[in-house]
């Protein structure tokens, strides 16, 4: 049961001259360090209200949505992810935490994954999901600035829902039908000011990598991402996870690109159990558990184990 004297409070923050908002949800009694949620595209600070029951008597739940997300001047095509991993890490020293448990959400992976090579003594735990790399996304993205330059919110949409939700028939996709329908109405009406602003994040994806070379070592690490995700597939995230020093990859079973909301109970719950060293093997939800770069002190040019 969710802890009642939890309290939320939403603050402002400029960072170099961007506005960006974090909704906190303080736990009394946490036991574990806090959970930072780094939105991902086309969301807000409260996309992930609905996680609340799941984690707050754990830990204080922050949500950052990137720099300039919903400002009227959203930051321009030519600054990379490391802008947002700076701003992550101002927003930390703001709120005096050295240490957090760190949540990228698809295109937010990005600056999350930057962060966590810029700074990986500040993160207690990393966990990536639905991590949008290379030329996956860069398609997907030059589809979108198509659309947001033409003010066609309701193609935006569709492409969207398409890229986002695997629509064949073959594939079993937990509750596909109520995902597609609530992300085309809340995408396929965007509001002009909305469209620039998103505009700009689609502008971003095609400039600039997911992610620039170097390996994440120093903290335990979690890729997920879901069974038939075309978006980020399970191959993809997989070398994800190969780049962090003992980084746990797997898949979650009927679900693609927007897991969390297909099977928003069972993702809330792989989240809580790994930023509170709860086990993950034999959950059914789960398609199983590999180490892509080896086991934490093993050899990381090994084959990849179960």
């Amino acid at each position: 049961m969710a802890d009642s004297l939890a309290v939320e409070q939403v603050r402002q923050f400029s960072y170099r001259g961007y506005e960006f908002a974090c909704r906190i949800l303080e736990c009394p009694s946490p036991v574990t360090e806090p959970i930072v949620v780094m939105c991902a595209a086309f969301q807000n600070i409260r996309s992930y209200h609905r996680y609340d029951a799941y984690w707050q008597d754990a830990a204080t739940v922050i949500c950052m949505e990137p720099p300039g997300s919903y400002s009227p001047d959203p930051v321009p095509r030519t600054v990379g992810y490391g802008f947002d991993a700076g701003a992550l890490a101002y927003l930390l020293d703001e709120l005096g935490l050295p240490r957090v448990n760190l949540l990228g959400v698809s295109l937010g992976t990005a600056p999350t994954h930057r962060f966590a090579q810029m700074h990986p003594e500040r993160i207690a735990r990393l966990m990536l999901t639905g991590a949008v790399w290379g030329d996956t996304v860069r398609p997907a993205a030059v589809a979108f600035e198509r659309w947001l330059r033409l003010r066609r919110a309701d193609e935006f949409g569709r492409t969207m829902v398409e890229l986002c939700v695997n629509g064949d028939p073959t594939r079993t996709v937990r509750n596909r039908e109520a995902v597609q329908r609530a992300l085309l109405d809340h995408l396929s009406t965007a509001s002009e000011s909305e469209m620039v602003r998103y505009l700009a994040v689609a502008q971003r994806m095609v400039d600039h990598p997911m992610t620039l070379p170097g390996r994440i070592s120093g903290m335990p690490a979690l890729c997920v991402t879901g069974e038939h995700d075309e978006l980020a597939p399970p191959d993809l995230v997989r070398r994800v996870a190969a780049g962090i020093s003992g980084a746990v990859f797997t898949t979650i079973r009927e679900s693609c690109h927007v897991s969390f909301l297909e099977r928003n109970a069972d993702w809330a719950d792989l989240v809580l159990r790994f930023f509170t060293d709860r086990p993950l093997a034999g959950l059914d939800y789960l398609t199983g558990l590999e180490h892509p770069a080896g086991r934490p002190g093993h050899d990381e040019t090994a084959p990849s184990a179960w």
